[in-house]
């Protein structure tokens, strides 16, 4: 028989998950999708919420089944060219083809534009931002910025700044976590709303992170201000499967204990 205090405390211990799970960063996504006949059903087995996705309603619809939402690849932008590879007349289309959806969650401008290359990127970024906000305001638009000195031409042409200075290098056989906190104070001080972008990855330059260095990266990134997170990547590099976050359960498993963590407070 169950005693009342046993009850008790399984009432109070679902309680307190369900609190838990309430607080967790409400944009926890990642790049890439997985192999699983949908595309996420691995990541969002591991508390991703926010999944990479292209501007197509039955993409849409595959994500409202299931609570999810996409960040929408829009073609991005070319630092060769200083053009954006799609036009205006493809981003009104696709925009108002999903536009509607509940699954709709960012509009994904660009990764990395270069205004030292492309004096005209700021100015671009917010009349592209401008054109989707016209079809579709709810939801936000955004880029990622790794150039700490170009934040300060790119704050607020867009709703969000994604900060991807990956800490994690070969050469330092380690992290430096302090790039995270040299972007943070310089988007705190520019009032940018930003997101945190996680290194998941590795390459001839950058270190495939271990467990304990994912769990670092955060411990980091709950002391600022961001708003939620993307982790780069799940399937990257390309023609390294070796190296993919996909090929390494250790890695997942600790992606499913910061996805399930809260906020620190501030």
């Amino acid at each position: 028989m169950f005693s009342a205090r046993a009850t008790s405390g399984s009432v109070a211990a679902a309680r307190d998950a369900r609190l838990r799970r309430r607080a967790r960063y409400p944009i926890r996504g990642v790049y890439d999708r997985d192999l699983s006949p949908t595309g996420f059903d691995h990541e969002a087995a591991i508390g991703f919420n926010f999944i990479d996705s292209d501007p197509y309603r039955d993409q849409m619809d595959r994500l409202a089944r299931r609570g999810l939402k996409g960040f929408i690849w829009l073609g991005g932008y070319s630092n060769d060219s200083c053009t954006f590879r799609r036009s205006d007349e493809w981003v009104r289309s696709h925009v108002a083809a999903i536009a509607r959806s509940p699954a709709v969650g960012a509009y994904f401008i660009d990764d990395e534009p270069n205004a030292a290359e492309c004096p005209s990127a700021p100015a671009q970024m917010r009349a592209r931002s401008r054109l989707v906000k016209s079809i579709d305001r709810r939801r936000p638009t955004f880029i990622v910025q790794h150039r700490i000195e170009q934040l300060r031409l790119f704050a607020h042409t867009v709703d969000v700044i994604g900060l991807d200075r990956y800490p994690c290098k070969i050469h330092l056989n380690g992290c430096d976590y302090s790039v995270i906190h040299r972007q943070a104070a310089e988007a705190n001080r520019l009032r940018i709303r930003y997101w945190g972008v996680i290194q998941a990855y590795g390459d001839d330059y950058y270190k495939l992170p271990t467990p304990g260095e994912v769990r670092g990266q955060f411990a980091h990134w709950r002391r600022t201000k961001m708003r939620g997170y993307l982790v780069f990547a799940w399937r990257w590099p390309e023609d390294e499967p070796e190296r993919w976050l996909a090929n390494h359960p250790e890695l997942q498993a600790q992606f499913a204990i910061e996805n399930a963590r809260p906020p620190r407070r501030r």
